[in-house]
């Protein structure tokens, strides 16, 4: 187990890869920017994703902020395995803020598939009122519902 680290060391196992990768996603979101907000989009062929964050499609900001949030939790876990005990302790609000983003992001997505099939329940419950409703104001459509 390696226990002393110098800065530099530091700076290279740690800092240098957290750099390279936040230029990587500068990158990529510049790449996307061009292709979805500022492309060559016309009144006939609008972008369909204009009313998405950043006129990209739909959870792209979300996907990178949680991907980068990961690879730089990995990184310093990956550390910590090799450093001395205590670096953990310099990284737990960070751990307890990717926690708390796999949470809200989990939970958020489990909530949204429960409304959906709530709405997909109740749609079915309205619509057999209306048709009971329905028959009922005439009496000439008891013959369609029995089909």
């Amino acid at each position: 187990m390696v226990e002393n680290f110098t800065l530099n060391e530091i700076f290279i196992i740690v800092y240098l890869p957290i750099l390279l990768w936040m230029l990587g996603v500068v990158i990529l979101f510049i790449k996307l920017a061009r292709k979805y907000t500022f492309g060559n989009w016309t009144a006939d062929n609008p972008n369909p994703y204009m009313l998405e964050t950043f006129a990209m499609p739909r959870g792209t900001m979300r996907g990178i902020l949680t991907m980068s949030l990961l690879f730089i939790v990995m990184l310093l876990e990956t550390v910590n395995l090799v450093t001395k005990p205590g670096f953990e302790k310099a990284i737990e609000q960070l751990l307890t803020a990717f926690q708390m983003m796999l949470a809200f992001y989990f939970g958020s997505k489990v909530m949204h598939h429960v409304t959906k099939a709530d709405e997909r329940k109740t749609r079915a419950i309205l619509e057999e009122i209306e048709l009971e409703d329905r028959l009922e104001q005439d009496p000439n459509m008891h013959s369609l519902k029995s089909q």
